[in-house]
């Protein structure tokens, strides 16, 4: 029995060092307890790559806003995830959460409202929405990237993403090598941005089906609000004039345009992503979708300066 027991003793061995490597390193704080790395360092590992970004970035909101839940909240994708939340402050008074994820499809966003609204009683919705998602054919949601660990906390001990995420973060704290944590495809050059820009509208478009479900939800969501006495409006922001090059050559105008109608039958939408100095100037964007951050910061101060 004796031999059993030191057999079952040295089998267990690995899984204790990870528990504890994964304990001590905590690359989501989602125990909270060890904080010899610091959040900024973290937050930079995840967005490492385009694989880990939009898990991380699930994973860790969730936990975050869950511990510290904030009445008015900026939810979205990657286009609006560089909104800056201090400059919000600065220009409107409000602490406001930027929830948005990078990757993120409508259904993400979906249920991420109702995530926040079950967290604490909201007073200012935004919803940043585009129409690249705005495709029945895109119906997946990235919310179990954290669901699944807040349903099942075990997971955070068992599963390889974090075992090499918390190998990541100590990998950084050695070494600080600043290649590592820029290695996400918005480095590229224009070149190969463009092309690859090209191949994801593509993947957004084709096949492309009308969303009556999307729609559908965020009426609930709207009429939610309006009821609840929350404040809930829309912001669309500009994207690069290749897109509108794509969607005219695609004859895809027209959903677009119905896309808009559909946003501004809800309530109250900031459109800037109309023709104009914005969109027609390649230096503004780091690919066809996703606004430099001046450009957001332009866009910041006109929603939150009124």
């Amino acid at each position: 029995m004796r031999k059993y027991f030191i057999k079952g003793f040295y089998f267990c061995i690995p899984f204790l060092i990870i528990f504890i490597f994964i304990f001590f390193v905590d690359p989501y704080e989602f125990i909270n307890v060890s904080h010899f790395i610091n959040s900024d360092d973290k937050i930079d590992v995840y967005k490492r790559s385009d694989e880990s970004s939009p898990r991380g970035t699930m994973l860790w909101k969730v936990l975050h806003y869950r511990r510290k839940p904030v009445a008015n909240v900026l939810i979205g994708d990657s286009q609006g995830t560089n909104i800056d939340e201090d400059l919000i402050k600065a220009e409107s008074g409000k602490d406001v959460f930027n929830f948005c994820i990078p990757g993120s499809s409508y259904n993400t966003m979906f249920e991420t409202f109702w995530f926040v609204n079950d967290q604490c009683k909201l007073e200012n919705v935004y919803m940043q929405l585009g129409f690249m998602n705005y495709n029945a054919k895109r119906p997946y949601s990235l919310f179990h990237f954290a669901q699944d660990y807040i349903d099942n906390p075990f997971l955070y001990f068992t599963t390889k993403e974090i075992l090499f995420d918390s190998f990541y973060n100590t990998y950084y704290q050695i070494d600080k090598d600043s290649d590592f944590i820029h290695g996400s495809y918005e480095y590229d050059s224009f070149e190969k941005l463009d092309e690859l820009s090209t191949y994801r509208l593509k993947l957004f478009f084709e096949p492309y089906s009308y969303p009556t479900e999307y729609i559908n939800e965020l009426k609930k969501i709207t009429d939610y609000c309006m009821v609840n006495d929350i404040n809930l409006k829309f912001i669309i922001l500009p994207t690069y004039k290749g897109v509108q090059e794509y969607l005219e050559t695609n004859d895809l105008i027209s959903m677009r345009d119905k896309f808009r109608e559909d946003i501004k039958s809800l309530g109250y939408v900031y459109d800037f992503n109309q023709p104009g100095d914005i969109t027609k100037q390649r230096k503004n964007f780091k690919d066809y979708f996703h606004p430099h951050n001046h450009v957001l910061d332009e866009v910041t101060r006109k929603i939150w300066s009124q």
